[in-house]
Formats: C-alpha cells, structure tokens, sequence
C-alpha cells in the first residue's frame, strides 16, 4: 500500500480497508490518545474504555466516510468519541430525569391511600360524626376545640370559661363517652387498632 503525500501532509495514511498493518499502527497511537482525553474529561475509566471502544468500533464500521481532505485519522477519531461522550452525557440526565420522577412517583404512591383503605377512613369518619352528634354539647365542644382546632387545655380553659381541670376531666369524660357510642354503634371498634 502506498501513503498518499495529500494524506502524509496533515498526518493521515490512506488505508486499504484489507490491510490490517495501517489499521493496527494507526489504532496504536489513538486508542491511548482516545482514552486519555476522555478520563481527562473527568469520566469514570470504565466509561471511558467503553466509549473509546465505541469509537474504534464505528470508526472500522464507517471507514468508508472518513475524507482525508478534512482532516487526520486521529482527528477523525477525536470527533467521533466526542460525539459518543456528548449521547452519554445527554442519556445520563434522561435516566436520572426518568428515576426521578419513577422516585417521585413511588412516593406519591405511598403517601396516597389505596382504595379499601379510603373507603375505610370515610366510615369511620361517617361513625365518628354519628357518636359525636350523641354527646352532650360540652363534650362535643371540648373535644372540637382539642381536636379539630388542636388547642391545648389552657387555650379551651379560656375560650370556653372553665378551669385547666376542669377542661382535663371534661376531656377524660367525652373521650370515654365517644368510645362507648363507637363501640355500641360499631363492634369493630372494640378490637382496637389494626396492628
């Protein structure tokens, strides 16, 4: 095989893609010059092999583009890992992009409640409202304030004219009295809470 002088002037050989001896000097020098540039660049050595690899592999497949009027072997090269690099780099955001939202999307489901479950909160808050509506109207009262409106027995002690003891002994009494109408009005209630 005879070297162009075109081709010698810029530092590439013409090849015969039969030819194994130009290929193996050539891919000699690239390969490290490849793999350097791409660990240079901060990209994990096994990444980089693969990329590197990737590229000797498209550059063999695609010898048939490579225009010596453009350019050396190695410059060739160099764009073709560059490519190769810059589809990583853009399919690495995308699988975090998709596992972030796969990640948001596990947490949203953990925090919905499933369907049994729903319907499950709204009877017992349907029992709830029926056993509140039968307590006395102080109990009822007392128990909104510290419930509902998450006051503390000082804060309902003011609002509704008693004592701090007074407010505490009210409590233990409508929470007792609540527990009786569930459990008259819902047998399940007696079982307590699901472990």
């Amino acid at each position: 095989m005879a070297a162009n002088p075109a081709n010698k002037a810029n530092g590439s050989l013409a090849f015969d893609i039969h030819d194994p001896e130009p290929w193996r000097t050539a891919l000699t020098r690239v390969i490290p010059l490849l793999y350097r540039m791409l660990v240079r660049r901060g990209i994990h050595a096994a990444l980089a092999e693969e990329l590197t690899q990737r590229t000797v592999f498209d550059a063999v497949r695609k010898i048939h583009q490579f225009d010596p009027t453009r350019g050396s072997l190695e410059q060739w090269m160099v764009a073709i890992a560059q490519n190769h690099l810059a589809l990583e780099m853009r399919q690495r955001v995308l699988r975090q992009t998709k596992e972030r939202e796969r990640l948001d999307s596990l947490k949203r489901m953990d925090k919905a409640l499933l369907p049994d479950e729903l319907l499950e909160q709204q009877e017992t808050q349907q029992l709830v409202r029926a056993a509140m509506e039968q307590l006395e109207e102080k109990e009822r009262e007392v128990l909104l304030l510290k419930y509902h409106e998450d006051l503390s027995a000082r804060q309902i002690a003011k609002k509704i004219n008693l004592t701090e003891k007074a407010v505490y002994n009210l409590l233990y009494r409508a929470r007792n009295h609540l527990r009786d109408k569930l459990i008259t009005s819902e047998p399940l209630f007696r079982k307590g809470p699901k472990p």
